[in-house]
């Protein structure tokens, strides 16, 4: 069935907003990595606490603490004021949701203490009768808890049609932007955002990403200790006004994006320092950087006045009075590679850890601007002198082609005691149309990097030399050893080999994988699911086979053999009557192995034909789950199955599961219909 709706990476579905959003409307579906993260008011779980305007006390400020595991909800209301509140987060998963959707509102002086424990937002913000709301001297410095788009700062919502301003504001470590405010302008209700004087540091994705207003007197850093995204990122459809800023990439991102999307957008740049270390500062995907006067590339880590750096001085409404140099946490560990006592003239060197790396000035050493430092990689030469690095983690790999000595911590160690470095980087480099699924093997060793900028996907396939992962508009790295002997790639990415492109074409068979069945002279019909691109590997196959969708056929033998290719990995494989032998890659298969033998017996249909827009779901079921064509329904690739858990989204059309056991935890965004039959075999 045909989809009319665009997949679009800034839609009101994001799960970078806070479940506690008002939903006045649908949008499209977001397409992103590992997850579909779902909204529902009506899902809405932990506590509820609605703003009172001056709640000052006498201390100074009120404080919440936020137990382990608990979720605490404040809704800030149409006049209401939020102000000088102390949220104490430092338990384990501790989550916040503070919610401002009316007009007119206020928050001023919030400090949050601790890592927060969440996937979506911290603020969730619009302005929605074309009023001004305020937010200012809050504090989210301390971050989120690690881990795979883990946290988002503040989401502005995409019904905002007001103005926003946003002053004085710290946000650091989220997985998921910090200012994210493109939604209104790019594809929602046209309110503006206006930021200035605010801090943000070592957050993926993006630090200040807007549709149309201005960035002022703001900061943006990446270090490298942790995630490292766009300095500015500028959707349609702008003027985004960068002015007075310092966009310190570290050469680790982009200092401006503008466009995204297949959409223009344009910023005007003025006083602003910035860094070229990264494809020189800026991508043009679409739109038109302006630089109107007055720029350098000289960028500073400096808090701007006024903006907290604690979130007790946030919520007692102190800040700091002066710009500063935050102070850097060290990482922990020093590795010196000293050649002054060499018997060789050089001697070069490479290491990988487990942590970042960073140049270092330990037992006197020189930075060495020729020496590399990518992510968790580092390469260089020393002659009658000495390199030093300081790392997080432990030393993973470690070559060196001369006689310096290496040190670690101060002991002296043998490089021979420890792994050759992994050679070769691999890149695969994502694309704003679609998500792309990859898959290729190598003969040697394979980890993944952070190199150039990628993220480490804990959702990644790494098993003796193999890989199989996802992208979209980001990028993965991998470092290896040894040959890259099969390639495989689905969608828009493109795959580069130590800075070269390559053809996936040239390394192995587009469909890598054999999946025979061979009848025993019974009848017996049988359906293949795959998560990659299946193919028929025979004559006539309208005759022969269904070809259910691109991943899943259907099809019946006696005393034949069919034979299919395939990529990706082998998800279920079914009979509906008798039994057959099955080989995967030549190796006999048992059924268990690829999914459930016999088919799921009840079936969940999400019906968003006479929907007035898109919706977007998530459920898990107690038992196994698989993607159905039941009452004609679209098979769609986008919609993912981990597991037990399922995130998907539908517009004018059917999306269909069959499942085992009961239904779990089922959210809804949107107004479609949804339809649970159990036993829907025997109806």
């Amino acid at each position: 069935m045909a989809r009319d709706v665009s997949v679009s990476d800034d839609s009101d579905t994001s799960g970078n907003r806070p479940e506690t959003t008002e939903i006045d409307g649908n949008s499209g579906l977001l397409n992103r990595r590992g997850y579909l993260k779902l909204a529902s008011a009506s899902a809405l779980t932990g506590a509820v606490t609605t703003a009172a305007a001056g709640r000052a006390s006498a201390s100074g400020y009120d404080e919440i603490t936020v137990g382990a595991g608990e979720r605490r909800v404040i809704r800030v209301g149409s006049n209401e004021t939020l102000e000088n509140l102390l949220i104490d987060c430092t338990a384990d998963e501790a989550k916040v949701v503070i919610a401002a959707h009316g007009t007119n509102w206020t928050i001023r002086n919030v400090g949050i203490q601790g890592r927060v424990g969440q996937h979506d937002a911290v603020f969730g913000l619009s302005d929605r009768r074309g009023n001004t709301s305020t937010m200012e001297n809050v504090y989210l410095g301390d971050g989120a808890v690690h881990g795979h788009r883990m946290g988002v700062g503040i989401w502005v919502a995409p019904q905002h049609t007001g103005h926003i301003n946003i002053d004085r504001v710290n946000i650091q470590e989220m997985g998921d932007n910090s200012f994210y405010c493109s939604a209104p302008m790019h594809n929602g209700s046209g309110g503006t955002v206006d930021i200035s004087n605010c801090y943000s540091r070592d957050s993926w994705v993006s630090h200040y990403r807007l549709g149309e207003g201005s960035i002022t007197n703001c900061t943006a850093v990446n270090t490298s200790r942790y995630k490292n995204g766009r300095g500015v990122w500028a959707w349609a459809p702008g003027t985004v006004h960068v002015d007075n800023c310092h966009l310190a990439m570290g050469g680790r991102h982009y200092s401006v994006v503008v466009g995204a999307n297949g959409r223009s957008s344009a910023v005007r740049m003025t006083n602003t320092q910035y860094d070229t270390g990264f494809n020189g500062g800026f991508r043009r995907p679409g739109g038109s950087i302006n630089m109107a006067g007055g720029n350098g590339t000289s960028p500073r880590n400096v808090v701007p006045d006024g903006c907290p750096t604690s979130a007790v001085e946030a919520a007692s409404g102190n800040s700091n009075d002066a710009s500063a140099e935050p102070e850097t946490t060290r990482l922990s560990n020093v590795i010196v590679v000293d050649g002054r006592e060499s018997d060789t003239d050089t001697t070069e060197y490479a290491f990988t850890t487990t942590g970042d790396i960073e140049p270092s000035t330990d037992e006197n050493a020189t930075i060495d601007a020729e020496a590399t430092v990518d992510g968790n990689y580092a390469e260089g030469v020393v002659a009658n002198y000495l390199d030093a690095f300081r790392f997080d983690g432990e030393i993973e790999t470690l070559t060196v082609d001369g006689g310096a000595a290496v040190r670690v911590n101060g002991v002296e160690i043998d490089p021979d005691d420890i792994d050759d470095v992994l050679e070769n980087l691999l890149l695969v480099e994502g694309a704003d149309a679609d998500v792309s699924r990859y898959e290729f093997v190598v003969d040697g060793h394979v980890e993944s990097s952070n190199a150039q900028g990628a993220t480490i996907d804990d959702g990644l396939e790494i098993e003796d030399g193999h890989v199989q992962g996802t992208v979209a508009n980001w990028r993965d790295a991998f470092r290896f050893s040894g040959s890259l002997e099969q390639v495989t790639v689905d969608g828009p990415a493109t795959m580069s080999v130590n800075g070269d492109v390559i053809d996936p074409a040239d390394y192995g068979a587009d469909h890598p994988h054999v999946l025979e069945i061979e009848g025993t002279g019974e009848p017996a019909s049988f359906e293949i699911t795959v998560d990659g691109d299946l193919v028929y590997d025979g004559d006539d196959p309208a005759e022969n086979v269904t070809m259910v969708s691109g991943t899943t056929a259907q099809s019946s033998v006696t005393d034949s053999t069919q034979r299919f290719r395939f990529s990706g990995a082998l998800t279920d494989v079914s009979f509906t009557d008798g039994e057959a032998n099955v080989t995967l890659d030549g190796e006999p298969l048992e059924i268990e192995d690829a999914g459930d033998h016999e088919l799921l017996p009840h079936a969940i249909v999400i019906d968003g034909t006479n929907a007035s827009g898109p919706a977007v779901y998530s459920f898990r079921a107690s038992g196994a789950v698989v993607k159905s064509d039941y009452r004609n329904a679209s098979i769609n690739e986008e919609d993912i199955i981990d597991g037990r858990t399922v995130r998907g989204a539908v517009g004018n059309w059917l999306d269909a599961y069959w499942f085992a056991g009961d239904l779990e935890d089922f959210k809804l965004l949107g107004d479609a219909a949804v339809d649970v039959i159990y036993n829907a075999r025997e109806q």
